[in-house]
């Protein structure tokens, strides 16, 4: 029972990271800098708001996108942008159904020129990707089904007076697959599955989230591991220390009195 509820608890952190990632618009938003450091994806950006622009007032179209990628590679830049993001990752994994607009005062945001609040708005050629949004409903409701299913398994572990030491090696083996499913949902998926699943640079978002992540979810793993080792070496010495103390059968000693 504990085993199966180390498994629920697995697939509810690890699903909850990947949510985090991949399917949370607001975190992107939020970590605006974060996504726009990634230069193929601030490149599309910066190129679509200073072609507009320049166009319509007349300007230099190169000189714009070099003034359009400056504001957006610092962060009081990135920040303007945020909403951009926000709405591209939404339309991507099919939360929002409209089309990703920028509009006049964003492009003032984007080149800090007054003169674009004139511009009229711009389309971002955005594709939503089924499989993400089928992966994002997926995600939305195993999430709470399995930390349910850790409560209620947790609950029929206790009431069936476990073992200690199997306790302990289950929670080992329980610390072991989080690892491993945190390193597989935390980084790989968002990393190199959400990516491939579309040739649009704004699939992107994910991959850098999960890179800025990657100290802490290193250091996760480490100590998620470290714990796992020491548990299931706890129950190898708890185990001898039992065989060790266990009684020894001893046969009863009876004199035999008989003469020839």
């Amino acid at each position: 029972m504990f085993a199966l509820a180390y498994a629920c608890a697995s697939l509810a952190i690890a699903g909850f990271l990947l949510q985090r990632t991949a399917f949370d618009p607001d975190h992107s938003a939020d970590a605006a800098d974060v996504v726009l450091g990634d230069s193929k994806l601030r490149t599309e950006l910066s190129n679509i708001i200073a072609d507009s622009v320049a166009a319509s007032l007349s300007m230099n179209q190169a000189d714009m996108r070099l003034r359009v990628q400056v504001i957006a590679s610092t962060e009081p830049g990135a920040k303007l942008m945020s909403e951009i993001i926000h709405d591209a990752h939404a339309h991507l994994i099919g939360e929002q159904k409209t089309p990703v607009q920028v509009t006049g005062s964003q492009l003032v945001d984007a080149t800090q020129i007054a003169a674009a609040i004139d511009v009229p708005a711009i389309t971002i050629p955005i594709p939503k990707v089924t499989p993400l949004e089928v992966a994002n409903e997926v995600i939305g409701w195993l999430v709470p089904l399995a930390g349910l299913a850790t409560v209620i398994f947790v609950l029929f572990g206790i009431t069936a007076h476990p073992d200690r030491s199997s306790l302990i090696k289950s929670l080992g083996v329980g610390l072991l697959l989080l690892a491993v499913l945190t390193a597989l949902f935390g980084y790989v998926v968002p990393k190199f599955a959400v990516p491939a699943l579309s040739d649009s640079v704004w699939a992107r978002i994910p991959a850098a989230l999960a890179d800025d992540t990657l100290p802490l979810l290193i250091g996760v793993e480490l100590v998620l591991v470290g714990a796992a080792v020491a548990l299931l070496a706890g129950t190898g010495v708890l185990s001898r220390r039992r065989t060790w103390s266990a009684p020894v059968k001893m046969q009863r000693y009876s004199e035999d009195r008989h003469w020839s």
